[in-house]
């Protein structure tokens, strides 16, 4: 595209770079157009990251292109066919991440991001360069985007093929998305030191780009941090819907990997890179020479007349090019005594109250309150509790350290966050005086401060909730935003100070050591305070984490009867709630969620919501998309990490579900989900040491240690081994009651009543099943109970059962959906109606692959039971089809005894169809898994008799 100069700006004293245009391209009007565009294009941006174009003019006739003067070498170089020190890559990769997003945001897509493209000056400052074969899009994203514009020569080879995109290589219309791919692949290159795509000719590389898998990053460096593999993996990803879809989100990946390192990076800023050339002293003015490497093609061109140009340039030396887009520049928070509005994007550290009045009413309360008022601003985005605790954890501080001067200014500092906000409260006689005060993280400077006066105790709340609609305004949130989200704190939450100081507590506890922590606090605040409706919905949240329905449907119910007591954030919560448990409507569910999405998009509860309902409707690549939205937004929730991980084992991605997993325990978060998922992992490997290890973390431990012994208790019944799975769901469901579990030690007696009857023991079925209904007979305990009674043989109370639900869930998505017409299928199949059983399936289709509530259990019953019913109508191939869904689907149905039998269905099948060797290894594989079987099952001796008959 032409020549680059080393010059000086005379008036400004200092060095810059020219681009001219080549003389062959002077008079040729399409030639000039383009570089006409590009120079607007650039000038229109600034960006740390990106070359700054300083002026675009004509020297005798030619266009030139006035540069920021680089110093440094290309990334390339600095690569030089070795993987770079992790710190080294994150903050570069971080750099170059926000120079794409600056310039995607203008609609300006490279792409030919590759090292070579990437300068790295002396100081670790990392510059996009060669923006020349870019071109115009409207941002991925927006509507009725403009045809593109091109801003390169017609014919140019759009791209370097080793670094293209696989629909770059495909010729195919390019969005920003293609510059993320580039991008997935030099931070291979970069981490590893070699290409991922390599092969000898441009053919063999294009077609490696669109259909091989590369050599895993860890593989080469086993240094690599396994989020770092995960970030690279995703950009690459070959469909570019299931790539990043925008820059900063990469950035945001990459600074959590950052800060989840064991100990602070080393400032990759002040790393010396040895420069490629530098200017020596003394330079002739008069006659330019080539600096070194710009190579013969910058000596063929003569240089423009020496004198002063329009601007007064001095022409120096011939330079390597140089040329670069720039980019906006972000806002940021003012180190100046006077505010500087925050931007939608700044996160805010709130720090613990000083409490100076010795009354320990206060101490989290107020905290707590004010976290609750500004949480209800759309705009404003408060650091989580989570992300606190693990940022304590990572600072080698306890994690119920109170957060409070230097160490809340460090861990702000630590996070990236633009500002701390500090309380505190005194006591003047009868008078409290609230002070409120944003402080800037890194100079420590006040940014605003906000006083207020409180008559007594009582009017404290109120107090607070003034100063902090004040402060709102003064941290730059529109009067118009202020207002409409203005809900008082003493009605967003309790006018008792006592219940919100329990409720606080149960806040901090759940987070610190999961969802029976919190309970008896926030059992606590509702009897404080009855009309506490946020209280109430906490303990709808952990009751239903906890497999205990009906407490769960009667909180939620209470809750969302007080909604009208609550902030608008808080409202959609209670609404989504009281569908998710109560009416079981998740299509209403769903709605409040993304109403609650579209209002606070970076309120990791809606859109990870929203996962955990397309996972029960088994929607698991949509599921999986959400639920990794919100771990992005909250990387210090557990839930979210287990639901990614059952996300991913759905899917079929072991491995990425047992990263998910370690990363969240290298985080220091420790709960029983995250053990069942290993659990999971480690079954789906044969991994039995794994396995063992999970019950041994949970026993003896309230509340948890039922569902790792639940787990113990299928995975020996898939195995054929009753006598030992009936032992362990007992000690499940005598753990569960000694934690005051009524309702799941009911459950785990219905999952008992399940397993005898899929196996053929009536009698035991019915009694495991009349024993769970008297314990507790609730909406979970009577639908799995129903489905043993029908596969038991007692269809008069199976339908009785089934009426019930029917009546009192008229709305329940799974329910109908689901779970009827699985029940009244199996009653169907007692009576011999194949036919029938297979037309009442029909609604289920939609959800078989789903998990259904309660949690974990029933998976893929509606295709068992249609396969059954195939069998009785002796169509061998469709019954085939059917239970061929559980070896296709493992990580759905993982160690349900279903699985196992399943095996048994298809060897059952395939003999019906006349397939006698498929049939022959299909009982093979079924008695494999029950070699150590209990012999006295019924369902055995009839599958050996078959076997027999076959020939086996």
């Amino acid at each position: 595209m032409g020549v680059v100069y080393e010059a000086e700006d005379l008036d400004l004293g200092r060095h810059v770079a020219l681009k001219f245009l080549p003389d062959e391209l002077v008079r040729d009007v399409d030639a000039l157009e383009r570089f006409r565009r590009e120079a607007r294009a650039a000038s229109a941006l600034n960006h740390p990251n990106i070359c700054v174009i300083y002026e675009v003019g004509r020297h005798e006739g030619r266009p030139f292109l006035a540069m920021e003067y680089l110093e440094g070498t290309t990334l390339k170089q600095a690569i030089n066919g070795t993987p770079m020190p992790v710190e080294t890559v994150l903050d570069l990769a971080m750099q170059i991440a926000d120079a794409l997003d600056a310039a995607h945001s203008k609609g300006i897509v490279h792409r030919d991001i590759k090292p070579a493209n990437i300068f790295v000056t002396p100081r670790g400052q990392a510059k996009v360069l060669d923006f020349g074969l870019a071109k115009m899009v409207q941002p991925f994203g927006v509507a009725n985007a403009d045809t593109v514009t091109e801003l390169t020569n017609a014919g140019t080879s759009v791209g370097t093929v080793a670094y293209m995109s696989p629909e770059q290589v495909r010729a195919k219309d390019l969005d920003l998305r293609t510059d993320l791919f580039s991008f997935g692949v030099v931070l291979y290159e970069m981490t590893t030191g070699v290409m991922p795509f390599r092969g000898e000719t441009a053919g063999v590389v294009s077609a490696e780009i669109l259909g091989a898998t590369p050599t895993s990053p860890l593989r080469i460096n086993p240094a690599l941090p396994p989020a770092l593999e995960s970030i690279i993996d995703k950009a690459i990803e070959k469909d570019r819907d299931f790539r990043y879809q925008h820059a900063g989100d990469i950035r945001t990946d990459l600074k959590r990997v950052q800060r989840g390192l064991t100990a602070p990076a080393a400032s990759a800023t002040t790393t010396m890179i040895s420069p490629a050339w530098t200017p020596g002293s003394g330079i002739d003015a008069v006659t330019p020479r080539p600096a070194a490497g710009s190579g013969s093609a910058a000596a063929t061109l003569a240089p423009p007349a020496q004198g002063r140009l329009a601007r007064h340039w001095r022409i120096i030396v011939p330079a390597a090019a140089l040329i670069v887009l720039g980019a906006a520049a972000a806002l940021f928070v003012s180190g100046s005594n006077s505010a500087t509005a925050l931007t939608e994007r700044d996160t805010i550290v709130l720090a613990d109250f000083d409490n100076k009045t010795g009354d320990p009413v206060f101490d989290e309360t107020l905290k707590q309150a004010l976290a609750v008022d500004l949480g209800q601003s759309p705009f404003l985005n408060i650091l989580s509790d989570r992300k606190v605790i693990a940022t304590l954890r990572l600072m080698g501080r306890p994690a119920d350290q109170l957060v409070t001067g230097e160490i809340a200014r460090e861990l702000c500092q630590r996070v990236g966050s633009k500002a701390m906000l500090a309380g505190s409260i005194s006591g003047i006689g009868e008078q409290y005086i609230i002070g409120l005060n944003a402080i800037n993280c890194t100079t420590g400077d006040t940014l605003v401060a906000e006083q207020a006066r409180a008559s007594g105790k009582g009017e404290v709340l109120k107090a607070l909730d003034g100063a902090a609609s004040q402060l709102r305004a003064k941290l730059g949130e529109s009067l118009a935003s202020v207002q409409k989200f203005s809900t008082p704190i003493d009605e967003a939450t309790t006018s008792s100070l006592e219940a919100l100081k329990a409720y606080s507590t149960g806040r901090r506890a759940t987070s610190l050591k999961g969802d029976v922590a919190g309970l008896p606090f926030h059992q606590r605040a509702v009897e404080l305070d009855p009309n506490f409706a946020v209280a109430y919905a906490a303990l709808a949240v952990s009751y239903g984490n906890l497999g205990q329905a009906t407490r769960a449907i009667d909180y939620a119910k209470k809750a969302y009867e007080l909604r009208d007591r609550v902030s608008e954030r808080e409202k959609y919560r209670l609404i989504a709630m009281y569908h998710n448990f109560a009416t079981g409507d998740l299509d209403s569910a769903d709605k409040a969620f993304e109403l609650w999405r579209q209002s606070y998009p970076r309120d990791f509860v809606a859109v990870g919501n929203l996962g955990s309902d397309r996972m029960v409707r088994g929607q698991w690549e949509s599921a999986r998309e959400a639920i990794q939205e919100a771990v992005n937004l909250e990387p210090n929730g557990i839930i979210g990490r287990f639901n990614l991980a059952s996300a991913e084992l759905a899917l079929g991605r072991i491995r990425e579900a047992q990263n998910s997993i370690e990363q969240a325990l290298a985080r220091s978060l420790d709960a029983h989900y995250l053990h069942l998922a290993l659990y999971s992992v480690a079954f789906l490997q044969d991994d039995e040491n794994t396995m063992r290890q999970q019950l041994e973390w949970a026993k003896g431990r309230s509340g948890e240690e039922d569902w790792l012994l639940m787990m113990q208790a299928n995975t020996e019944a898939y195995h054929g081994q009753l006598a030992r799975a009936r032992e362990f769901s007992r000690r499940a469901a005598d753990s569960a009651r000694h934690a005051d579990a009524l309702e799941t030690a009911a459950v785990w007696q219905s999952v008992e009543a399940l397993q005898e009857a899929e196996v053929g023991n009536a009698t035991a079925a019915r009694q495991s099943a009349s024993s769970a209904l008297a314990l507790v007979s609730g909406k979970d305990v009577r639908t799995l109970t129903a489905l043993a009674f029908a596969r038991a043989g007692d269809a008069s109370q199976a339908r009785k059962l089934a009426e019930e639900l029917n009546k009192e869930f008229p709305r329940d998505t799974m329910t109908q959906g689901y779970w009827l017409p699985t029940i009244q299928a199996a009653i169907d199949l007692h009576e011999g109606r194949g036919a029938r059983a297979i037309e009442t399936l029909q609604p289920a289709l939609t959800f078989e692959l789903g998990q259904p509530p309660p949690f974990s259990i029933g998976l893929l019953y509606p295709a068992y039971l249609r396969g059954q019913a195939y069998l009785l109508e002796r169509q061998g191939r469709e019954a085939a089809r059917e239970f061929q869904k559980f070896l296709d689907h493992r990580g759905v149905v993982l160690n349900y005894p279903l699985a196992a039998l399943a095996r048994l269905g298809l060897a059952r099948a395939y003999a019906l169809g006349g397939d006698a060797a498929k049939a022959r290894a299909a009982y093979d594989a079924f008695f494999t898994l029950w070699k150590n079987a209990d012999p006295d099952i019924p369902i055995l001796r009839q599958a050996k008799n078959e076997a027999a008959r076959l020939g086996t």
